[in-house]
């Protein structure tokens, strides 16, 4: 994935190992040098080029950043950041990333975005999972997968690169948009957003590439620019892209392959310099596999795909959330809360089908309704305390308490293994509390009533 993150940038790339050797150089480069890549992949840049300035980084692994060199024999002129390579203290190599600025003015806000790109990549090579750019500071999350997701955005985030991000419905796909945008050269231009799902099949061509006066009935008088153009020098973020009708897809493929807009009623194409975020809580490829989405347009959108995975796999960081959209609502509803030993076994066991949303409206539920200066599991929606599936029981012997089990009707189905659950829990808290009730109940987080109810409904006796 880092490889195709480095294939996707516009800037030239070459990475060489302590040797000079080059280990890697992506399509840029050998556009912007004229020179093909299987003549210098793997040789050493001492015999191909003796006086390139990133030899002077492999003899004293200091960095040179902001160098202009001009390449007499391509007759070009190139902006170049080098930066060493290091893990553990130990001299790998180099990262060379240039810019060809024979024909554009060099600006402020191009080094800056050459800059952030060579130190993305640095990082990434080094393997340095856990450090972040401060613009995903605000992004809570310490699962290793949900990191390397943060990653391969901030990675893709300084390119014009079109990006797909893929993930359940309340996983986050905006918040990773939002953290692409802050870190894009385009941060400063115009951004656009569109939810596919939301424009009828009829309006979301006119929505997309707007139409000109009396194109149709009902149309604006002056006409109406489309969301295209009001991205132009920006980027435009489609939303459940995987919800666009058939039809549509084939015109934005050519919008994405050419740059070029036709508003409705109108013969002239214009052109554009948009970047493309999409993102879908469906699957794509599977889409494509059986006819329903567009095999080129796929691809094309496809160039660098980041997946979130759902909250259920990232059991780790549940109560990290959870902590705060606590000190979010405790803050907005004038409380002080914590939680409970048992609300955050219940929290920690759920499923949470509906992702981070779901959570967040669970804290926000439990802190109304907590009477208390900590949340207990009946405090949280009783749906969510009946789905959380709990960790296998330990083998403590049930004869050690002289608390023999009756067996319980035979049922079929959810509820007998909600039912199961919930009585190899209380049987672990009478266990580890030596049949104390009273300290039984606190452990389980639930209250008196309700937990002689079910202590006579599965047949534990005093």
């Amino acid at each position: 994935m880092i490889q195709e993150a480095i294939d996707a940038v516009t800037d030239g790339v070459v990475i060489v190992d302590g040797t000079s050797r080059i280990i890697y150089l992506n399509e840029a480069y050998t556009r912007i040098l004229d020179v093909k890549k299987e003549k210098v992949m793997h040789r050493l840049l001492t015999e191909i080029e003796p006086g390139a300035m990133i030899l002077d980084t492999l003899a004293d692994h200091k960095p040179r950043l902001r160098q202009f060199v001009e390449v007499k024999s391509r007759g070009k002129k190139i902006m170049v950041n080098i930066t060493p390579i290091f893990r553990n203290q130990i001299f790998l190599g180099a990262v060379s990333v240039f810019k060809d600025i024979t024909e554009i003015t060099l600006a402020q806000r191009e080094l800056e975005r050459s800059r952030r790109l060579s130190h993305s990549i640095f990082k990434a090579i080094s393997n340095d999972e856990k450090i972040l750019p401060p613009e995903f500071s605000h992004i809570i999350g310490e699962d290793p997968c949900f990191v390397r997701s943060l990653k391969m955005a901030e990675i893709v985030a300084p390119t014009d690169a079109t990006v797909l991000i893929e993930g359940e419905s309340g996983t986050g796909k905006e918040v990773f948009v939002q953290a692409i945008r802050s870190l894009s050269g385009k941060r400063s231009k115009p951004f656009v957003s569109m939810n596919c799902s939301a424009i009828p099949e009829t309006l979301i061509e006119s929505e997309l590439f707007g139409y000109e006066a009396g194109s149709f009935t009902g149309a604006a008088r002056g006409g109406k620019p489309g969301k295209f153009e009001l991205a132009d020098g920006g980027t435009i973020f489609l939303d459940e892209i995987g919800e666009m009708p058939l039809f549509m897809q084939s015109k934005l493929l050519r919008v994405l392959q050419s740059g070029e807009i036709q508003k409705i009623g109108s013969d002239r194409v214009k052109k554009v310099n948009v970047r493309v975020i999409a993102a879908t809580n469906r699957n794509l490829k599977k889409m494509v596999e059986t006819g329903n989405f567009r095999e080129d347009l796929y691809f094309r959108l496809n160039t660098f795909k980041i997946l979130i995975p759902p909250l259920r796999q990232r059991k780790e960081d549940i109560m990290l959330l959870a902590e705060y959209f606590l000190q979010k609502f405790a803050a907005k509803y004038h409380k002080t809360l914590s939680f409970s030993p048992g609300a955050a076994l219940v929290l920690q066991e759920n499923p949470w089908l509906g992702n981070v949303r779901q959570l967040e409206s669970c804290i926000e539920y439990a802190v109304i309704m907590a009477t208390k200066s900590h949340i207990e599991a009946d405090d949280l929606p009783e749906e969510y305390r009946h789905a959380a599936v709990a960790t296998p029981a330990s083998e403590v012997p049930v004869a050690e308490l002289a608390v023999p089990l009756a067996p319980i009707e035979e049922e079929f189905g959810l509820k007998k293994d909600i039912q199961q659950v919930e009585k190899e829990k209380m049987r672990e808290a009478l266990v580890a509390t030596q049949g104390n009730k009273t300290r039984a109940m606190k452990l389980l987080g639930i209250s008196r009533r309700t937990f002689y109810k079910k202590y006579k409904l599965y047949g534990f006796t005093d």
